[in-house]
């Protein structure tokens, strides 16, 4: 009897500590209204369909009916408490109405059936005492009629001034009908360039024909010319067709195409008569992956007469070309010129050169003293080894006299 009268008197305690809890919890206030997307809930249901992948806006007006710290609002669709939308924290003061604006998400896979109503839970709580109230709301959930999207973009973050910058995109159709004749352009406004993607027809999400997508992978390549300077550039993506467009950006590094040539001036100065022409070269290396084209500019005082063996030059990717180029002057005198290396307009680098011309009556040139002088000595040492052959092959053998003794008898 003892036991049962005990066990009568735990459940009491805990029945009143319960409704003592309850009671604290609901003592701060109670919701008065809701609106949702600025349509006024009546009886639990508001009377409209909102769109998946949009924010939701509900809007509550809370009265307070005692002091309490720390509330806040919070509301999410029924299945979703994850995606919640929650309101700052505040206080309340007893017979003040406070009013509370959250945007909740709508995920955009949810099923549009318009015969099966969602629901939409909010609560008002606070730290300390609890939920002082709650409240569900019945809507409906449906999709755009037509809602491309560009669901994912896959691309490097540097690409080098003359390259190709591949771009892989997909497109998604979350419509309810189908998305005819999908375009995707990729521009960059600040260097001139665009290129345009082919999509095709994208299906309605859930058409249920497994041969038709409703989501598509393409890779467009976006060409970045030569002549554009290093620096960040803004990359825009729009997927479009006749019904819907959506569009977003992405940033690039360019590094300057003159980080993939290298200019080298073989013996940049050289010594030669007027009556001689001096000879130099020029090497353009491309250390890039593809072909590319280069313009030579020489600027020269009017003294000096320079020719150049190649004013254009191409290159294939990983290869070298050397140009050549003669000086000559009627004046002796020291001189000074400079090559410029162009490619697709944009100056590549600058090489310098210098020509001391001496007079004709002077010094030759190193080169063509020293051929004389080679010449000269050449003939010397012949005209020597041939007198010495003639003396030899002239010369008479000597003849020797027989002194041995002689016995007569």
């Amino acid at each position: 009897m003892a036991k049962k009268n005990l066990l009568v008197f735990l459940v009491s305690v805990l029945v009143l500590a319960f409704a003592i809890q309850s009671a604290s919890a609901v003592s701060f206030g109670n919701i008065a209204n809701v609106e949702v997307n600025g349509i006024p809930a009546s009886a639990g249901v508001v009377n409209f369909a909102s769109f998946a992948g949009q924010k939701m806006p509900v809007l509550v007006r809370f009265d307070a009916t005692a002091n309490a710290m720390d509330v806040k609002m919070k509301a999410w669709i029924s299945g979703e408490k994850g995606n919640a939308a929650d309101s700052d924290r505040f206080d309340v003061i007893a017979g003040g109405t406070y009013s509370m604006l959250v945007y909740v998400d709508i995920p955009t896979d949810m099923n549009d059936n318009l015969d099966e109503p969602r629901t939409l839970e909010i609560i008002v709580e606070s730290r300390q005492d609890g939920i002082a109230d709650e409240e569900t709301i019945q809507f409906r959930v449906q999709r755009e009629s037509y809602d491309i999207e560009i669901l994912a973009v896959n691309m490097d973050g540097q690409v080098k001034a003359g390259e190709p910058l591949p771009i892989d995109v997909v497109l998604k159709n979350k419509g309810r009908h189908f998305a005819d004749d999908t375009f995707l352009k990729i521009k960059v406004p600040e260097l001139g360039i665009e290129t345009q993607t082919y999509f095709g027809d994208l299906s309605p999400v859930d058409q249920g024909n497994p041969d038709k997508e409703d989501a598509v992978e393409r890779r467009a390549f976006l060409r970045i010319p030569s002549s554009a300077k290093a620096g960040v550039y803004t990359v825009i993506l729009e997927a479009f067709n006749g019904d819907s467009v959506d569009s977003l950006e992405r940033k690039i590094m360019v590094s300057g195409a003159s980080e993939d040539t290298m200019i080298v001036a073989s013996a940049p100065e050289q010594t030669f008569s007027t009556n001689e022409e001096g000879e130099y070269t020029i090497t353009i290396v491309n250390k890039g992956s593809e072909v590319r084209v280069y313009e030579l500019s020489i600027v020269t005082p009017t003294e000096l007469d320079l020719t150049l063996s190649e004013p254009v030059v191409v290159v294939p990717a990983g290869s070298s070309r050397t140009v050549k180029m003669t000086a000559s002057a009627k004046e002796e005198g020291k001189y000074t010129f400079t090559v410029n290396v162009f490619s697709d307009g944009q100056a590549t680098d600058t090489k310098s050169f210098k020509a001391n011309v001496k007079s004709a009556t002077g010094a030759k040139g190193t080169g063509v003293n020293t051929t004389v002088l080679l010449t000269v000595i050449l003939a010397i040492v012949f005209v020597v080894l041939l007198v010495v052959l003639i003396v030899l092959l002239t010369r008479k053998p000597e003849t020797k006299e027989d002194f041995s003794e002689s016995s007569y008898y």
